[in-house]
């Protein structure tokens, strides 16, 4: 649950600081940057939420 909350602000933090310095270089270049960074973050999280996890006791035999 902690990881729910904790992945998308540690990825809006992380891509808003590279797009701004990438911005500071050439305008356009941080909003690439922010958008190609947001779109992986989301990607990778999602694919690594989606991997069914083993449990412990219970379940089917």
């Amino acid at each position: 649950m902690f990881l729910f909350i904790l992945a998308p602000i540690i990825g809006m933090i992380g891509a808003a600081l590279i797009a701004f310095g990438a911005w500071q270089i050439y305008e356009p270049a941080g909003f690439i940057t922010a958008g190609a960074l947001c779109l992986f973050w989301s990607w990778a999280v999602s694919k690594y939420l989606s991997i069914p996890r083993k449990t412990v006791g219970g379940g089917d035999d």
